[in-house]
């Protein structure tokens, strides 16, 4: 498994020298993200479909509306199916956010899990949300926690490489 500073590096690197890959094309896209977090466990995110829309005539550069699902390394094993919407302001660095309403299950016992999320975006395609974890019942998923920070890949701005629909 790589580490995280190499990771890291790696992915910053390819954000400065691939601006110009960032989103310009709006439409359907699958797959459409891949995502790493971090709350109590790790957690490993790909968006399956989503409606991804992109103007620069618009105070809100970028939306999308996805369908994922999230897996979670704990004991027993947690899978989450997701809705997600996702929006960003700005132009090379945006200010970005969104929601997340998913359902995690260990296969015995489920609940609905609503994570309002904010954060930055390097040319959309690269982003990073601080996201709060609210479960619909009160004990929820206690090895995943509240606080979540999550680190996405947005496939979507790779439209101009034949990925996608």
């Amino acid at each position: 498994m790589m580490n995280k500073t190499l990771f890291t590096t790696l992915l910053a690197v390819f954000a400065l020298i691939a601006p110009a890959a960032a989103q310009e094309n709006s439409g359907f896209m699958f797959p459409n993200r891949f995502g790493l977090s971090m709350q109590k466990k790790l957690g490993v995110d790909v968006g399956l479909i989503s409606f991804n829309q992109f103007t620069e005539r618009s105070p809100m550069t970028f939306y999308d509306i996805s369908l994922g699902v999230e897996s979670y390394v704990t004991n027993p094993f947690t899978l989450a199916p997701k809705l997600c919407f996702d929006f960003g302001l700005g132009d090379m660095i945006l200010f970005g956010g969104g929601i997340d309403v998913s359902l995690p299950t260990d296969f015995s016992t489920y609940t609905w899990m609503f994570t309002p999320k904010v954060g930055i975006s390097l040319a959309s395609i690269i982003r990073l949300y601080y996201g709060y974890n609210q479960f619909e019942k009160e004990n929820g998923f206690p090895n995943l926690g509240n606080h979540r920070v999550s680190l996405e890949i947005n496939l979507a701005a790779f439209h101009d490489f034949g990925i996608g629909l």
